[in-house]
């Protein structure tokens, strides 16, 4: 099964409020203030349903447990470009700003210390979430990661960190995180 097909189905069964008879290798892993965890044996994969039928939309959040410290001497703000770079397209997915547009979203991502994501909210149709988890499948593994934008994306990156270093919070939260 994959793993569209995979969260459509949990998907799917949280939004009727069944209990799912789930496929072999997927586990309940804990059920937490209406959040429910799933474990994708195979690979580890945790997914997390939170089904809110007050709202028309789903968001779809993928994390990754990897951020700024995990990189090495000389390696500071790669974290932070990676996650700008993969916003650049793939074969099958080449202006991904552009489609998420298309959807109803934004390009979203952030980047900290222990995780990077990419999240987006669309109209909660079939149609939506099976080509957001597709998409965000596809830009993980096929990303263009081109010469030519390492250079402007690393000037943006440089920005953004260069505007953080002159604020007084995020100066204080440096320094608690490095000690």
């Amino acid at each position: 099964m994959g793993l569209s097909m995979l969260i459509l189905f949990l998907f799917s069964q949280a939004m009727l409020a069944q209990a799912p008879k789930l496929p072999e290798g997927i586990t309940q892993q804990a059920s937490v203030e209406g959040i429910t965890e799933y474990l994708l044996e195979d690979n580890g994969l945790r997914i997390l349903l939170f089904p809110d039928n007050s709202k028309p939309t789903v968001t779809v959040n993928v994390t990754y447990l990897v951020g700024s410290r995990h990189e090495g001497y000389g390696e500071t703000g790669m974290a932070h470009l990676l996650e700008h770079l993969v916003f650049k397209g793939t074969p099958d997915h080449p202006n991904i700003p552009q489609e998420l547009t298309e959807h109803g979203a934004r390009p979203n991502g952030t980047t900290w210390y222990d995780r990077t994501n990419y999240f987006e909210t669309f109209s909660a149709t079939e149609e939506n979430l099976r080509w957001a988890l597709d998409m965000e499948a596809d830009r993980m593994v096929n990303s263009f990661i081109a010469a030519k934008d390492l250079e402007s994306e690393m000037t943006v990156v440089r920005n953004e960190f260069e505007r953080g270093e002159n604020s007084p919070s995020r100066v204080l939260m440096e320094r608690v995180m490095s000690t």
